[in-house]
C-alpha cells in the first residue's frame, strides 16, 4: 500500500521558511527574495499535494525545484548576497534529497506491492 511519507511533512516546512525567509533574513536582491518565495511556493504545494496523491511525478518535481534552488543563486546571479545564497543552496540541497529519498521508497513501496 503506498501511503503519504513523512518527508513530505518536512518539505511543507522548508517551503513555509522559504517563503518567509526574505522578510526574515532581510534579503535587498530581488532576484533572490522571488527565487525563495516562488520556489517556496511550488514545494508547499507540491508537498500537500502528495499528502493525498502520494504519486512519484510530485517528488521528481520537487526535486527540480531543489535542484534549480540550489542553483539558482549563480543564475540569477546573488551569489554575493551570503544570507540568500547560503539559504537557498541548504534548503535546495534538503529539499532535492528528501525528495529524492521519498520517490525511492515510493519506488520500493510499489515493487512490495506487486
Amino acid at each position: 500500500m503506498i501511503r503519504a511519507h513523512w518527508q513530505d511533512r518536512i518539505e511543507v516546512a522548508l517551503g513555509l521558511w522559504l517563503v518567509a525567509s526574505p522578510f526574515v533574513l532581510g534579503v535587498t536582491r530581488q532576484p533572490a527574495a522571488w527565487a525563495a518565495i516562488l520556489a517556496g511556493v511550488a514545494v508547499v504545494t507540491l508537498a500537500v499535494d502528495a499528502f493525498y496523491y502520494p504519486e512519484i511525478v510530485e517528488e521528481w518535481g520537487n526535486l527540480a525545484v531543489g535542484i534549480g534552488l540550489a542553483a539558482s543563486p549563480w543564475l540569477l546571479g546573488y551569489d554575493g548576497e551570503r544570507s540568500a545564497m547560503i539559504n537557498a543552496l541548504a534548503c535546495g540541497v534538503a529539499v532535492a534529497a528528501l525528495s529524492f529519498w521519498t520517490a525511492e521508497d515510493i519506488q520500493r513501496e510499489q515493487r512490495e506491492a506487486r
